[in-house]
């Protein structure tokens, strides 16, 4: 019976990790990949395009395992992203069919012509002041200089806004255009980018509520998910590529130290993770040297265990050794590399952490009630300091395994307000 119930809950959670990650990338669509519109569209192409050349700037050349996914596996799945705002200017700057009476009358509704010609009037007289400024007595000159203005046709710029837009986009460069184009092959490597992330943040619920039933119940272990996609969004400000892709390879790998599995999985685990985060990956040493430490009392089992943890802490270490010596020596750091100061006097790398962590930080008494955490929940120090030191905690997605590490923590501690049958269930 056990069995049935287990087996039937899978499709259920499979659903609800679906709708929550469309949601939230959806939401990423609209407010971190079209918060410029083109602008952060062609940034965004002209980075995958950097990163899969070898031309890209440190840190972000060595993560470069996202963009290779992207570039032979997610671009050639065709999942539509709903950007509207975008959508619609992109159709205003290359497409003369989307100039209909409705179209225009749009325009008109919130452009009227009477404010266009007013406009064009105001323009008008502040030139016609700035040629007499510059053109001083001489009637000639003011003369020669208004008609110069005059012959440029300016005005209909203002007052038929389709056929500027149209000219605009006609003479867009073509690095940019392919940005402005939604049908572009170019386009179709970043929605291939957020297709990566809509299946990876689908992993990462089903991995962290894998994580959470090793402390929680079902139902509290779906309330785990629930409560980590809510905390999500403050992450989209400085959302990045790999973002999901480190933090399903974390969950990954806390799973394997926890359930005690393959050595040689977990190396291939931090391996892969270290090609979207290395300085994330190198925290599992530390995770699994803790949790087994107690176990093993003889010489030479605590010698082996001081191998495994030299191994999984040189893996992450050594590849980002051999990414910007060998594979990327030309890739130059964008910013200094210790950040301590900036943090220091920066308020919101005090702010963003704090409300990112503030449930785990809540109920951090919860530690101690389960073996694995009061065993392990020392890495959180080492990682936050290394967070204020060389990175920039504002950008809470730095702070993610820190999260992921800690919501089973903090639904223990919120489960105390949940009635008994519920909290059991």
């Amino acid at each position: 019976m056990n069995d049935r119930k287990k087996f039937s809950s899978v499709p259920l959670l499979l659903i609800v990790a679906t709708i929550l990650s469309y949601i939230f990338t959806s939401m990423t669509v609209w407010s971190t990949d079209g918060k410029y519109l083109f602008l952060s569209r062609y940034l965004r192409i002209n980075q995958h395009e950097r990163v899969i050349s070898g031309e890209n700037f440190a840190p972000d050349q060595y993560r470069f395992g996202s963009y290779y996914l992207v570039e032979y596996f997610f671009k050639y799945i065709p999942i539509p992203w709903l950007d509207e705002n975008t959508s619609e200017v992109s159709k205003m700057l290359l497409s003369t069919e989307y100039w209909t009476d409705e179209a225009r009358g749009m325009v008109e509704a919130y452009f009227p012509l009477q404010e266009r010609e007013r406009i064009v009037s105001d323009l008008e007289m502040t030139i016609n002041e700035a040629i007499d400024r510059i053109a001083g007595k001489s009637i000639l000159l003011q003369n020669a200089l208004k008609a110069m203005v005059s012959s440029l046709n300016w005005q209909t710029y203002i007052t038929e806004p389709a056929s500027t837009l149209l000219l605009l986009g006609e003479n867009l460069p073509d690095d940019l255009r392919v940005a402005v184009d939604l049908t572009s092959e170019d386009n179709r490597t970043l929605n291939g980018h957020i297709t990566a992330r809509f299946f990876f943040n689908i992993l990462t619920i089903l991995l962290l509520y894998a994580f959470g039933r090793h402390f929680l119940t079902p139902a509290m272990s779906l309330f785990s998910v629930l409560l980590f996609q809510s905390i999500m969004p403050l992450t989209t400000m400085y959302f990045g590529w790999e973002t999901f892709h480190a933090s399903a390879l974390f969950l990954a790998g806390l799973l394997l130290i926890i359930e005690r599995r393959s050595f040689i999985t977990l190396c291939m685990v931090i391996l892969l993770g270290s090609t979207f985060r290395a300085d994330h990956m190198v925290f599992l040493f530390l995770i699994l040297f803790g949790f087994n430490y107690e176990r093993y009392s003889g010489k030479s089992e605590k010698f082996l265990l001081y191998l495994k943890a030299l191994a999984t802490f040189a893996i992450p270490v050594v590849f980002t050794l051999l990414s910007s010596r060998l594979l990327y020596p030309q890739a130059k750091y964008s910013v200094d590399l210790v950040q301590l100061g900036y943090n220091l006097n920066y308020p919101w790398s005090w702010i963003f952490p704090l409300l990112f962590l503030s449930i785990p930080l809540i109920f951090y008494d919860s530690i101690g009630e389960e073996d694995f955490f009061r065993k392990t929940w020392f890495w959180i120090v080492p990682f936050v300091a290394m967070n204020f030191i060389v990175a920039r905690p504002a950008e809470v997605r730095l702070l993610i395994p820190v999260l992921i590490y800690t919501i089973p923590i903090a639904v223990k501690g919120l489960s105390k307000f949940f009635p008994v049958d519920v909290s059991k269930a």
